[in-house]
């Protein structure tokens, strides 16, 4: 069996808890390389071809994240096995997982299977609540299983061939960037759990009042994390945002997608 490397961003932990359920489902020992954090996006990595690496994102507009794609010229590849992995939030993935699965072929990775599973929304816990749960973590760990089967019974990577959803050109919104970051009110007692798990070092660690909306990319890692509920957004396109969310897909239930080449 081939070294299992579990490479993810999870600033909400949904993407971290498929990406395991997923190796679990595998049965072996893993590596982790947890890019969530700044200081976890700064050394080269090289995968060559006795790795299998569970690639994990959340979608983004129904893209990649940009916040990536710049560290991705940080890591190399020759012929190591993938499987791409993208989470959302019950609206839809449109083209993030042709997009990262498009990005690392490109880096030499060879496709062996995909899935996309739901997670509870970032901006709004009345859309996918509580997901991943039980149930999708059973499917997660099923799909470990048939990626182990595959590999087992697989004579040449040349067998493999990987299609998934999406278009290409990818999406684009064209929505007008708004700077924004969470408000912080009088109950933050400064715990520095925010700031300890911000993806882009946004929150001043001496002042967590302070962010830097330039930074932020509104992942409400913050918000989700603070032991006080003293982080929210109040800005009004993210209310509208959330609003719209809420009104057009709160009531819909997304099952996971899985697909092998």
């Amino acid at each position: 069996m081939k070294n299992i490397n579990l490479l993810y961003f999870s600033p909400t932990d949904g993407t971290k808890k498929i990406v395991k359920e997923i190796a679990n489902g595998i049965g072996y020992e893993y590596k982790e390389f947890n890019i969530t954090l700044p200081q976890n996006r700064s050394e080269n990595l090289f995968f060559d071809e006795n790795d299998l690496v569970i690639i994990g994102v959340p979608t983004y507009a129904g893209r990649f994240p940009k916040l990536l794609k710049g560290y991705l010229d940080k890591i190399s590849c020759n012929n190591a096995m993938a499987v791409f992995v993208a989470t959302y939030g019950n609206r839809d993935y449109e083209d993030c997982l042709l997009e990262m699965k498009d990005l690392f072929e490109s880096k030499g990775f060879v496709g062996v299977a995909a899935g996309v599973f739901v997670a509870e929304h970032s901006s709004t816990s009345k859309l996918a609540t509580n997901r991943p749960n039980n149930d999708d973590l059973n499917i997660a760990r099923n799909f470990g299983v048939q990626i182990k089967n595959k590999l087992h019974n697989l004579n040449d990577v040349s067998e493999l061939k990987l299609e998934v959803p999406g278009n290409f050109p990818y999406v684009e919104k064209n929505m007008p960037q708004v700077l924004m970051a969470p408000e912080t009110d009088n109950t933050c007692v400064n715990c520095k759990i925010c700031a300890k798990h911000c993806p882009t070092s946004a929150i001043d660690f001496n002042d967590c009042k302070t962010i830097d909306a330039a930074k932020c990319i509104r992942c409400c890692s913050c918000v989700k994390r603070c032991p006080v509920n003293s982080k929210k957004f109040t800005h009004p396109a993210f209310i509208n945002m959330k609003n719209m969310l809420e009104s057009n897909f709160a009531d819909i239930v997304h099952m996971p997608e899985i697909f092998i080449g």
